[in-house]
């Protein structure tokens, strides 16, 4: 039983003394640590605070990244230091009276405010004192509502005309991005639709842009069961620089889609682009909602012209 305690005891000595450079370590830091909180003296501490732009003038904006942090120098009694938070910081910059164009600012420990409720202040500014702000013209701007449709229907069906409600949306935002955009679009899924139906589909607009009025459009999609219209006679073309015989030199194309459409199309563009004799599958572009079904013959014959075909 002696034993079993004497052993116990050296295992607990062990535990005690094991790393005790380290231990020793820890305890005089912790002492360092209270001893300069509890000390009066005056000490110095580096702060990271954040940059913020006030009074930014209506209808201008901050083009490019805005200004990042900066590096304080912060002088105050030990015990005050200690309970610095860096979110209590901010560096102020005035834009009241900036206009279009490039800033420089040059930061002084006046431009920093302190929120805090300890007795410090700010004696110097480490990192870049000068600060590159970027102003341009913000305006609006109404462009077209395009829809995009995702998918096809069932087969055998078309769609028809989308409308669109409301048809142009309001942009706001820089001058220089609007000045280049033309449209916004919207994505409709229309995968297997067999039947007219309507979705509210979010608008897409630039990046850093503001939609005014709403981000979302309504769009209504007729859907119905397409007919077919076979065109014959339609002439092949060879594309590219040299001249090639083709035979045949017509094709029949068959197409389905809505009604109206097809009774309106006047003719469809075939053609084939041979890169020497043999024969080559025939190319028929068509419009958008119109459906290709069939080319008849799929292939045809080419050789270079006035060579003939065998």
């Amino acid at each position: 039983m002696a034993r079993r305690v004497e052993m116990e005891l050296r295992g607990r000595l062990r535990r005690l003394f094991a790393n005790l450079g380290l231990k020793v370590l820890a305890l005089l830091l912790a002492a360092a640590v209270w001893l300069f909180i509890a000390s009066g003296r005056e000490a110095y501490r580096e702060v990271e605070a954040s940059v913020e732009l006030k009074g930014v003038p209506e209808g201008v904006m901050v083009s490019g990244p805005e200004p990042s942090n900066v590096s304080l120098r912060v002088a105050g009694k030990g015990r005050d230091l200690f309970r610095l938070r860096p979110e209590d910081f901010k560096a102020v910059i005035n834009m009241a009276d900036a206009e279009v164009g490039t800033h420089l600012f040059d930061l002084t420990p006046a431009d920093v405010i302190y929120s805090g409720g300890a007795e410090v202040a700010v004696e110097e500014i480490l990192s870049e004192k000068v600060v590159t702000v970027e102003l341009e013209r913000r305006v609006t701007k109404a462009v077209p509502v395009n829809v995009d449709f995702a998918g096809s229907p069932r087969p055998g069906y078309y769609l028809g005309f989308p409308s669109v409600e409301p048809p142009k949306a309001t942009l706001y935002g820089s001058a220089a991005v609007l000045d280049k955009v033309r449209a916004v679009s919207v994505a409709v899924d229309v995968e297997g639709r067999d039947a007219p139906f309507a979705a509210d589909v979010p608008i897409r607009a630039p990046a850093g842009i503001t939609l005014v009025g709403g981000d979302e459009a309504r769009v209504t999609v007729p859907v119905g069961r397409g007919e077919r219209r076979t065109l014959y006679g339609v002439r092949v073309a060879a594309r590219g620089g040299e001249k090639y015989t083709l035979v045949p030199a017509e094709v029949a194309v068959t197409l389905e889609g809505e009604p109206e459409r097809l009774a309106a199309l006047k003719a469809v563009t075939a053609s084939v682009n041979p890169q020497g004799p043999g024969r080559y599958q025939v190319r028929v572009d068509v419009p958008d909602h119109v459906t290709l079904v069939a080319v008849s013959p799929r292939e045809v014959e080419a050789a270079p012209a006035g060579g003939g075909i065998e």
